[in-house]
C-alpha cells in the first residue's frame, strides 16, 4: 500500500486550518458511507483424492488415529429428517446401533448388512477431516471437503458429488456437519433420490463405491 502524502500548510497558498479540517470531515463521511467489500472464505487449493473405497474393500478402510477418511456407510430410514438426526452425534458413534439405520458398514464390517425390501432410505457416508486438509489457522472449512458416491444394483447413483457445505440436495439430502472443532470436522453426506427414497427388491443387491476428496 502506498503511503499517503502529507499535508503542508502554507499561508501564501491561502489554505487555513479550518479549510483542511472541513475537507477531512467530508472525506471521513464519504468513507464511512461507502460500501465495504464482503470477506470471503479462503478456499484456495486443488481437489486432492484422500480415499477411494467400495463395499468389498471397506473392511480394510480404517483411516487410523489422526487421519482424515471414511468412517461408515449406511442407509437412513426415509421417514427421518436428515438435517435433524445426522447433526446430532458429534464425534461419538457411527450410527451402527441406531434403530433408524440399516445396511450399516464400517471398517470392521460391523452390524447387519441386510436391507428390508421395498423400504425406502437415504444413502449416507460418514467421514472426518483434519486441519491439514480442510483448515487454516484453526478454522475448519466444510466447503473444502467432498464425497462422490456410485451405487449399482437395484438402485444406481453415478458418481454424484456432494460438497461439505451443500445443505440441500434433491430435497432431503446434503452435507450435515455433526462436529466442527479446532482439529476435526465430522460430516455426514446424504443422498436422496428426491422422489420416494432408494429401495431394494426382494433378494436384490446393492454395491457402492466412494471417493473422498479435500481441497488444499
Amino acid at each position: 500500500m502506498k503511503e499517503k502524502g502529507k499535508y503542508f500548510l502554507e499561508k501564501k497558498a491561502g489554505i487555513s486550518l479550518g479549510m483542511v479540517a472541513a475537507v477531512a470531515i467530508a472525506a471521513l463521511v464519504v468513507f464511512a458511507t461507502f460500501p465495504r467489500p464482503e470477506l470471503k472464505v479462503d478456499d484456495e487449493g486443488e481437489w486432492q483424492v484422500l480415499w477411494e473405497i467400495n463395499s468389498a474393500s471397506a473392511a480394510e478402510a480404517n483411516p487410523g488415529a489422526g487421519v482424515s477418511g471414511w468412517l461408515a456407510t449406511f442407509c437412513l430410514d426415509y421417514a427421518e429428517t436428515p438435517g435433524t438426526c445426522l447433526m446430532s452425534n458429534g464425534t461419538a458413534g457411527d450410527y451402527d446401533n441406531w434403530g433408524n439405520v440399516s445396511g450399516y458398514q464400517n471398517a470392521d464390517d460391523a452390524a447387519a448388512m441386510d436391507l428390508a425390501s421395498e423400504d425406502p432410505f437415504y444413502f449416507v457416508v460418514r467421514c472426518r477431516f483434519n486441519e491439514s486438509v480442510c483448515g487454516d489457522a484453526g478454522t475448519l472449512m466444510s466447503n473444502r471437503c467432498k464425497v462422490a458416491l456410485t451405487v449399482s444394483g437395484d438402485e444406481t447413483i453415478s458418481a454424484v458429488e456432494i460438497i461439505g457445505n451443500d445443505d440441500n440436495i434433491a430435497g432431503g439430502g446434503g452435507a450435515f456437519v455433526s462436529y466442527n472443532g479446532s482439529a476435526w470436522l465430522y460430516i455426514n453426506f446424504c443422498w436422496d433420490d428426491g422422489v420416494d427414497g432408494y429401495q431394494i427388491t426382494d433378494d436384490g443387491t446393492l454395491t457402492w463405491s466412494i471417493t473422498i476428496s479435500a481441497k488444499y
